[in-house]
């Protein structure tokens, strides 16, 4: 067998069911195994249904709302009744679907409301339907998966950054890291610069090129707020005097 032999579907599947980690397929054999998954459940992967977390020490799949949207679609999924209730400061809403087959499934969604008003207290009723209607949906569909409203709540879940087109995995930023590189980036380009100038080669590293992309496209919103229309990274890239190392 040559380098350049495509692996197959069977033989994909199987080393994920061998070895229970993504993060030992080769980068081919991911991008096979992704595309493998949503062709399976008739999603288009031209779409991003799903993303990577590191969870548990291992490298898996989870669910994102194309996904769900797309499954309600394909599968005639409707949400027949949703009922809520309150426990002990957890706010708990029970979602039943029906599928165009007929068949029925129900899944709960559970968030924390204790201490919480106003706006925050609206926004967490209905993180919790929403989160009762994705697990329902992708429990009927088949897809024993975590939602990305789920994900947020899961503290070893860490977001993988991983390339879509050749199945490279990047490194993983840590939570600390990532909030005090999108702290500067808010501030503007100026602050940004004089903060990644301080940073060890190391962490220039583990921010990677596209970390640093999104950071240069946030202090450029922070620096011209008033801009309604995008700005590209290449538009970008020509206003920051740095480049990744």
């Amino acid at each position: 067998m040559n380098d350049l032999t495509v692996p197959t579907q069977g033989d994909i599947l199987e080393q994920v069911i061998i070895k229970g980690d993504l993060a030992k397929l080769t980068p081919a054999e991911r991008v096979h195994y992704y595309k493998a998954v949503c062709v399976s459940v008739g999603l288009n992967p031209l779409t991003t249904p799903f993303a990577y977390i590191q969870l548990n020490g291992k490298l898996t799949l989870y669910a994102l709302r194309a996904c769900t949207d797309q499954l309600r679609q394909i599968h005639g999924v409707s949400v027949e009744d949703v009922t809520a209730t309150e426990r002990e400061g957890v706010f708990i809403v029970t979602a039943k679907v029906r599928d165009r087959n007929g068949r029925t499934d129900v899944s709960k969604g559970a968030v924390t409301i204790k201490d919480l008003g106003g706006e925050a207290l609206a926004n967490a009723l209905m993180k919790a339907e929403t989160k009762a209607k994705r697990r329902a949906t992708l429990s009927i569909c088949g897809l024993g998966m975590l939602d990305e409203t789920e994900v947020e709540t899961v503290p070893s879940a860490l977001p993988a950054h991983v390339n879509m087109d050749t199945g490279e995995v990047g490194p993983v930023i840590p939570d600390a890291l990532l909030t005090a590189a999108t702290d500067a980036a808010l501030k503007g380009t100026e602050a940004l610069n004089a903060w990644w100038t301080a940073q060890s080669k190391d962490t220039r590293k583990t921010i990677g090129a596209k970390g640093l992309a999104d950071l240069k496209a946030i202090a450029k919103g922070a620096d011209t707020p008033s801009k309604s229309a995008p700005v590209s990274i290449q538009d970008i890239e020509s206003d920051i005097p740095w480049k990744d190392e």
